[in-house]
């Protein structure tokens, strides 16, 4: 918590952590990248915590699958328009929000756990054909 004193003198102090919307509903053929999310979306909601006394917001951005050039021109595309990916996200930051997803990551965030179980198994029967 070193950088907490310098953050709170700051004019609307804030950290902005990028999860990804496997935190919440991971993907079996990517087990670490999905834990190593849900970690930080963990990290992110006791870190808000931890700073709100001082004033500095935390606030968690967690993507879906975005159509851009990740990896390579061509070979990612797949997931959401990357603009209007990016239209939501400051939309979300206009309104204060402190948690914000876009498209399938947004409902992941509000999903109960029987939600959660179902899209997990939803998904990765999908993607292996199940």
């Amino acid at each position: 918590m070193l950088f907490a004193p310098h953050l709170a003198k700051q004019d609307r102090p804030a950290i902005i952590n990028v999860t990804s919307g496997l935190a919440f509903t991971p993907m079996a053929g990517a087990p670490i990248y999905s834990a190593t999310k849900a970690a930080l979306h963990s990290f992110t909601m006791s870190l808000r915590y931890q700073l709100a006394p001082a004033g500095i917001e935390v606030i968690e951005v967690a993507p879906p699958a975005v159509n851009t050039d990740l990896g390579g021109p061509g070979l990612h595309t797949f997931g959401e328009p990357v603009d209007a990916f990016a239209d939501g996200i400051f939309r979300g930051l206009a309104e204060g929000r402190t948690e914000i997803g876009y498209g399938p990551s947004e409902k992941s965030l509000r999903m109960s756990r029987d939600e959660i179980d179902a899209a997990f198994q939803a998904m990765n029967d999908r993607i292996s054909g199940r």
